[in-house]
């Protein structure tokens, strides 16, 4: 079995590397064909560095913890209310609408293949 060695420090089998496998080879073809964040991620990136600002990091937490927003709000170590202000913030800059898994999924594929 193959194996590589992931941040943790620990090994992986092949199976537990598909997604990310998946991901590099994303990314690379992005690279080759000279692609950038468009849309919703975009503007996010876009204001974040215009008001040094971290919405970027709220929308990444809020995907990560799949909408739950205590879970998230503990990850970014503020309170769900100031996290929920945030989040609309997030929605209102970008157009993102979080209720279509369809949109949920191109912003996280951009933030997974360019970056956080």
């Amino acid at each position: 079995m193959l194996t590589a060695q992931r941040g943790t420090g620990s090994a992986a089998g092949c199976t537990e590397l598909h997604i990310d496998s998946l991901l590099l080879q994303l990314g690379d073809l992005a690279a080759v064909q000279e692609h950038r964040p468009v849309g919703p991620y975009r503007a996010l990136l876009t204001y974040d560095a215009e008001h040094t600002s971290d919405l970027v990091a709220t929308l990444g937490a809020y995907l990560d913890a799949l909408g739950d927003i205590p879970a998230a709000a503990a990850g970014l170590h503020v309170h769900p209310n100031t996290f929920r202000y945030r989040l609309k913030r997030v929605v209102e800059i970008s157009g993102l609408d979080l209720d279509d898994p369809q949109a949920r999924l191109a912003v996280m594929l951009q933030m997974r293949i360019f970056g956080r």
